[in-house]
């Protein structure tokens, strides 16, 4: 009998190792998923295409367009119509909305805001008047068509010298936003656009 009892023992034995081993099987036949199979993050690189500057502008015309209103804003100068001048200019009372020149005895002289900027006028034009002329020399316009800088020689009646202008879109139109009839003599009161992708001209050597 001692033999058999042994005998039995290990049947009872092995029979128990194997449904210990087969346990891990669910009963739907469903099996877990391997850890090198799981789903990994996405990267958050986008995909968007890169903006190109300035591929929708068409700088030739902004350019002309920035020259038609420099043609009525001299026209004004030699009409002495404040009026009109006003609508070339952008009304804005920031102190980078000005006019810096010494035409008033050689005195340098600083208006700023739209509102100082025509009383200006009125006050000059009491006192100087004559067809004015400025020979465009520079033209820079930014990537987004919304700023640009301009350079020039102007004439106006006894009155000679080189201006530095920044103008800036006001809508769809360009409008003046500053000038310096000083070019500069008396501090960079007018900031050149850095490497812009439209230019006409060079911006002479300091």
């Amino acid at each position: 009998m001692r033999p058999k009892a042994i005998y039995y023992f290990i049947l009872v034995l092995l029979v128990s190792v194997g449904l210990i081993a087969c346990g891990g099987d669910t009963d739907d036949g469903t099996e877990t998923p391997d850890k090198q199979t799981q789903p990994t993050t996405t990267s958050t690189e986008s995909t968007q295409p890169d903006v190109v500057v300035g591929r929708d502008i068409d700088f030739a015309a902004e350019e002309q367009a920035i020259r038609d209103l420099y043609a009525e804003y001299a026209l004004a100068h030699g009409d002495q119509d404040v009026d009109v001048l006003g609508n070339v200019w952008l009304r804005n009372e920031a102190k980078d909305v000005f006019t810096a020149w010494t035409f008033w005895a050689g005195t340098f002289e600083k208006n700023e805001g739209w509102k100082a900027v025509n009383k200006a006028w009125e006050g000059i034009f009491r006192l100087r008047g004559g067809k004015m002329e400025v020979d465009i020399t520079y033209i820079a316009i930014d990537g987004r068509g919304k700023k640009s800088v301009l350079r020039g020689a102007y004439t106006w009646g006894n009155q000679k010298g080189d201006l530095i202008s920044e103008l800036n879109k006001d809508g769809n139109d360009w409008k003046i936003r500053s000038i310096d009839y000083t070019d500069g003599r008396f501090g960079k009161q007018v900031k050149d656009l850095i490497e812009p992708p439209h230019t006409f001209g060079e911006i002479p050597e300091e």
